[in-house]
């Protein structure tokens, strides 16, 4: 008995001391990362089993010199949409709401559209709702809001597309969801949210904000313009009540997605937690209320959230009892920095591996085999089981792999119900395979090659297709050269991170298969340049565009920062090349728009929001909104 309980006491010890060395090398990570950003104030809270750690960064109140806290209070943003999911999910559960019910039958002043809307739509993001269409006018409203007020500033807005075959991200669907919420259950929202869901789940700290009540902790907000720091422009947030409406900590972020289960029923959890498929039968990334992605084959449910004040962000592994919640009183945060690396230390991952081709004519094999180890890997780690064990089917699915190497169509649709999940068959047979040789944590860390390779070396039925095979081992020798430690630990929210990845250069542009930076570089650019800092964030586009030139995000920001610095003619041609690339990418009106509007907030910036904006209305004649922007800020 002794000997067990010493046995005991030292493994705990030893789990202790783990948590404690993990939680000693993020702290001095999140300094050094904070001071790069210029961020004035974070809070951190980690579950991972039974362990607990929550506390606050630098200050919640910069000219006060408020140190931020675990128990400081931000701003949720769109973190609180999957708080109004759960809570109509409850109503459902109660019989009180029927999810494929038109949304009048509970709001019945909204208008009818087009096409009918219905409950389960509008969780997903199909209701064919329009988000904002004029930020600079409904995301700085001034005054509070009532629900019939809230729902007022959109209910004339036509449908954006048919409901049902296109997920389109929408805070508006959400505000009509919180009218939904009231409508069913006779109470206003934030009331019944508290009964229902905060309070249950002992989220003490939880609220609908309100500029005028006595907030204990309350943060302040801060943005960077013309690379000072300033405080957040004042707007008051009840007119997005059920889409981000709402403050809290990050210690109540942890209590709400660790809870779920308890408010639900297992089988609503799971609707919730599963992919939404269109009409058409194409998941989407996002289920009833949650975000559903793959990382590394890990099954991960996460949120995040951005507004005035605030950015926040919300990441569960339910598989591993692992999650995280971050918020931060700066507008400009990049929250995935920190994300990324206490996934890192506590499970052992490097950053979300992604790769990209030299050359158009191998990226449908990169897409179907990585498609195949993300989808396939997650089902059988959240299942414990391939999807099928059937023969036939699984040969069909080997051939699909096989086809889709050499068709970038079905690459993309492999892993959805359109195709039969062939992808995700043959991902999670692969995954079954190797299960049965030993743990499958190794392959979140090194990815879709070792993933084949193993499955290859273990000749087991169905077999690989052999010139997928051979391919496999090609770039595994060439990824073994190019995916080190030093990059897979590079951190590139600084300038620092850039010394790295450049002595590295030679090796990346020769790959035919290389680690993909496109979207850390990319940030860095957008950050550098919010920070005042044109040296740090041409480096950073020039770089990935010399690595990676079919991007259309670093065409796009490289054209940016070209047409900012006085080129016009290079700048455009550039976003032209990015719009040729991907129409609906980086140089798409709208974000071309969102982009001016934000430069416009100050003033030595007007001449660049303006150049933007006539690139834009050239290259997209058809935005009307871009147009009147154009005109508005000429005058």
């Amino acid at each position: 008995m002794r000997v067990l309980l010493f046995t005991l006491l030292f493994a705990a010890s030893a789990f202790a001391q783990d948590h404690a060395e993990k939680i000693r090398a993020f702290e001095q990570f999140a300094e050094a990362t904070m001071k790069a950003q210029q961020m004035p104030g974070l809070s951190v809270a980690v579950m991972h089993g039974d362990f607990r750690w929550s506390r606050g960064f630098g200050l919640a109140d910069v000219e006060n010199q408020v140190p931020a806290r675990a128990d400081s209070s931000y701003r949720m943003a769109s973190v609180t949409k999957p708080m109004t999911a759960v809570a109509v999910l409850k109503l459902v559960e109660e019989g009180k709401i029927d999810l494929d019910a038109e949304v009048q039958t509970y709001v019945p002043y909204f208008p009818r559209k087009s096409k009918p809307v219905t409950v389960r739509q509008l969780l997903a993001h199909q209701g064919g709702i329009s988000h904002y269409r004029d930020y600079m006018k409904e995301g700085r409203i001034r005054e509070p809001k009532t629900t019939r007020e809230a729902i007022a500033i959109f209910e004339d807005f036509d449908l954006i597309n048919e409901p049902g075959t296109a997920y389109s991200y929408s805070s508006y669907g959400y505000n009509l969801l919180g009218a939904v919420i009231e409508g069913a259950s006779g109470k206003r929202y934030g009331d019944y949210l508290t009964e229902t869901v905060w309070k249950p789940l002992g989220m003490t700290a939880m609220r609908m904000d309100d500029p005028r009540a006595l907030v204990p902790h309350r943060v302040t907000g801060y943005v960077l313009e013309d690379g000072k720091l300033k405080r957040s422009e004042y707007v008051d947030i009840s007119s997005r009540f059920g889409g981000g409406g709402t403050r809290s900590t990050v210690d109540d972020m942890i209590r709400f997605i660790e809870g779920v289960d308890e408010l639900l029923k297992p089988a609503t959890v799971d609707l919730a937690w599963n992919a939404a498929p269109t009409r058409d039968g194409r998941y989407t990334r996002y289920g009833l209320g949650f975000g559903v992605v793959s990382r590394n084959g890990r099954w991960i449910i996460a949120h995040s959230g951005a507004q005035q004040e605030t950015r926040t962000t919300l990441m569960i592994a339910p598989r591993e009892r692992f999650a995280v919640a971050l918020a931060s009183n700066f507008e400009d945060a990049e929250l995935d920095t920190f994300e990324d690396k206490l996934i890192a230390l506590f499970l052992g991952d490097p950053r979300p591996i992604s790769a990209r081709t030299a050359d158009a004519a191998n990226d449908a094999t990169w897409r179907a085999m990585n498609e195949a180890y993300t989808s396939g890997l997650a089902y059988y780690k959240r299942h414990g089981r391939a999807m099928t064990a059937d023969r036939k089917e699984l040969a069909k699915a080997f051939q699909y792999l096989a086809d889709a190497t050499k068709n970038m169509k079905l690459a993309e649709e492999g892993s959805h119900p359109v195709a039969g999940e062939a992808l995700t068959k043959a991902g999670s047979h692969v995954a079954a395979t190797l299960a049965k040789k030993g743990a499958l944590d190794a392959y979140h860390r090194d990815g879709a090659l070792r993933f084949f390779a193993d499955y290859a070396a273990a000749a087991s039925a169905p077999r690989l297709d052999k010139t997928l095979a051979a391919r496999v081992q090609t770039w595994r020798d060439e990824w073994s050269r190019v995916w080190v430690p030093a990059l897979q630990d590079v951190d590139l929210s600084s300038a620092a991170g850039l010394d790295v990845l450049e002595q590295h250069r030679n090796a990346l542009v020769v790959a035919t298969l290389k680690p993909d930076f496109a979207g850390a570089l990319i940030d860095l650019a957008e950050a550098s340049a919010t920070r005042g800092d044109p040296a740090t964030a041409f480096r950073a586009a020039n770089l990935g565009y010399a690595l990676y030139p079919r991007s259309p995000g670093l065409n796009g920001i490289l054209g940016l920062l070209t047409l900012i610095s006085g080129d016009y003619a290079k700048g455009k041609s550039l976003l032209a090349t990015s719009v040729q690339l991907d129409p609906r990418g980086y140089a798409r009106a709208d974000n071309l728009l969102q982009i001016a509007n934000f430069l416009s907030r100050g003033g030595p910036m007007k001449g660049a929001a303006v150049s933007i904006l006539q690139a834009a209305s050239e290259l997209h004649p058809d935005a009307a909104n871009v147009k009147a922007r154009l005109e508005e800020l000429k005058k």
